[in-house]
């Protein structure tokens, strides 16, 4: 552990400045108590604002920190305060962090006898506890190999499930409808909490059972569909996500030709239900159901790009029994949505070799990558990521993956060739950014935050990347500032020129956004002591929008810029000029209440 350093770049590569700024403080006063390290984790508690203490914790690897979190609210990008106190503490004092023995270490001398009363106590003493030790025991049991043990053949009494599903239904009833419509996001939820069950049984290897709870699942939601307001389409979606958990299901059985007949018309009546409320989900599910592990024929590829069903007499060849498929739910392939139901029931049972085969055939890099990975052939999975993906998110996700299993230089190396594909940038230019740095690769990490500064700038990065290039800041400013410019959102870009004392450049943007206060308002409040002029009549101007559509929610807005200009007449000179104006306004608008107690604010 004591090769694992910490520097304060690597931990500013990771926060905002307001934060780091907030965070250094709280280390310098020793706010930080109880810290430790086990292992490569750090944790403690920060003394919080809005709560006496909040836990951090950490954990570290040679890229510099591979997590982080803290109880405390924030949710603003990047660390909070409380984790940067942390990590600065391990940076600068590691010698002050207690070293914990890892768990099965702790425990390993004692007996059963003392792990019992050791347990039963924690128990009685710690209701959170016990609670999570009884959902552990009723989970599926899970051998060594990390493979869940089948429970055998169970009989599943459906009606249980039934009175279930037709409750959540109907939950609802006693409702007005203008509440109901804002209930229906925790109805959605209880008809997961369903399908868990299933899910369960499915990972159990009680394929039999899962089938019956999710054709009661569908059977009572369609019969109860005209009771919700599903405007937001939230009960849609979840029936139609429904399909491809069915599919795996039906995958997962062995059917005569008799049962499969039957199971097609259940799901044949339930499509035809569905379809009126424009829920055409379940034609996964009649695929599996009907061509089971076989490949999809022509007919059928064909039909699924089409909506609607088609009439006999349109195509007398086609095969009627593949005319599954309506109007309403057009993804752009199920087939392949069918084969990544099929990639699942190869992974839930362990058949590797098909598993991965299937990947390649189906063109599913990505997951043949993390399955190697998971098999513990990195090297391998790094290279066929290099030569194969197509997308840096999917680099991303394969990076991290890496990163989590210890093998950072091939997340750095699959990282790297992202940033040369195709697709979204920010996220992995800014994981890759802060490896780099750590490891003290300057020139990939510029590399790497210029990637995610050139999609999504900010002053952070700007900050970040004036930094690493140093003397050759020169030529990059220009083409940062070009992407600044490009960018939808004016309000890095003004920050970036008050940042840069650029006064006339972004007197000229905020003049050109007349509608976008914010980024007026980041201008003037630099310059109230340097153009006052210039603010007192840009506020004005705000002031005289905002007043004249009457709307008492931009009234506050108005008041902010208020003060501005109180500000700038008041480093003028010109104090008696300010309360002549505030004068007039208040009696202009003396019959507007809520306008007035703004104006009396100031």
């Amino acid at each position: 552990m004591a090769s694992l350093k910490l520097s304060e770049a690597a931990i500013r590569a990771g926060a905002t400045e307001k934060s780091f700024a907030r965070g250094r403080e709280l280390f310098r006063r020793g706010a930080v108590s109880r810290a430790a390290i086990q292992g490569r984790a750090l944790s403690g508690v920060c003394e919080g604002s809005e709560s006496p203490f909040y836990r951090v914790r950490a954990e570290l690897d040679e890229g510099g920190v591979r997590s982080a979190s803290c109880t405390c609210p924030y949710d603003f990008g990047g660390y909070c305060k409380h984790i940067i106190a942390l990590l600065l503490s391990y940076a600068h004092e590691p010698e002050g962090f207690a070293a914990r023995k890892e768990p099965a270490e702790l425990l390993s001398e004692l007996s059963r006898e003392q792990l019992l009363a050791l347990l039963t106590k924690l128990l009685a003493e710690q209701p959170d506890l016990y609670e999570l030790t009884e959902a552990a025991l009723a989970a599926p049991s899970v051998s060594g190999d990390g493979k869940i043990t089948p429970s055998g053949r169970r009989e599943v009494d459906v009606e249980v499930y039934r009175r279930r599903v037709s409750g959540i239904m109907h939950g609802l009833d006693h409702l007005r409808a203008s509440e109901a419509y804002w209930h229906v996001s925790g109805v959605t939820d209880e008809l997961r909490g369903v399908e868990r069950s299933a899910r369960e049984f499915l990972d159990a290897g009680e394929a039999e059972a899962a089938l019956r709870i999710l054709l009661t699942l569908v059977e009572e939601s369609s019969d109860g569909f005209e009771y919700i307001d599903d405007s937001n389409g939230e009960l849609g979606d979840f029936l139609n996500d429904l399909g491809v958990t069915l599919a795996e299901v039906i995958l997962s059985l062995v059917l005569d030709e008799d049962e499969r007949e039957g199971l097609l018309s259940d799901l044949d009546d339930l499509h035809d239900q569905l379809s009126d409320y424009g829920v055409e989900g379940l034609g996964v599910a009649i695929l599996a159901a009907r061509h089971g592990w076989e490949e999809l024929p022509a007919s059928a590829r064909a039909a699924e790009t089409r909506s609607g069903y088609k009439d006999e007499d349109d195509d007398a060849e086609a095969d009627e029994d593949d005319e599954w498929y309506a109007s309403g739910w057009a993804p752009a392939d199920p087939a392949q949505v069918l084969t990544r139901a099929k990639l699942n029931v190869l992974e839930r049972q362990g058949r590797m070799d098909e598993y991965l085969a299937l990947c390649l055939r189906a063109g599913e890099h990505l997951r043949y990558t993390l399955k190697l990975l998971s098999l513990g052939r990195a090297a391998e999975a790094a290279s066929h990521a290099v030569k194969r993906l197509t997308d840096a998110g999917e680099a991303l996700t394969l990076a991290q993956c890496l990163r989590d299993s210890k093998y950072l230089d091939e997340a750095i190396r699959v990282g790297e060739r992202g940033l040369r594909l195709k697709g979204h940038k920010a996220a992995l230019g800014r994981w890759l950014g802060a490896i780099e740095e750590t490891q003290g690769r300057t020139k990939q990490a510029l590399a790497a935050w210029l990637a995610a500064f050139h999609e999504a700038p900010s002053l952070d990065l700007w900050r970040t990347l004036k930094r690493l290039a140093g003397r050759g800041w020169s030529k990059l400013k220009p083409k940062a500032m070009s992407s600044l410019e490009k960018f939808y959102d004016k309000r890095p870009l003004a920050e970036v020129l008050v940042e840069e004392q650029e006064w006339d450049a972004a007197i000229r943007l905020a003049d050109g956004r007349t509608q976008e206060h914010e980024v007026a308002a980041i201008v003037a409040d630099a310059l109230i002591t340097r153009r006052p002029e210039w603010v007192i009549r840009t506020s004005v101007k705000h002031v005289e929008a905002l007043i004249v559509p009457t709307k008492s929610s931009l009234y506050p807005i108005a008041a902010d810029w208020l003060r501005r200009a109180k500000a700038a007449y008041a480093h003028s000179g010109r104090a008696d000029e300010w309360q002549q104006y505030l004068r007039r306004l208040k009696e202009q608008y003396k019959r507007r209440p809520a306008l007035m107690a703004q104006l009396r604010s100031l």
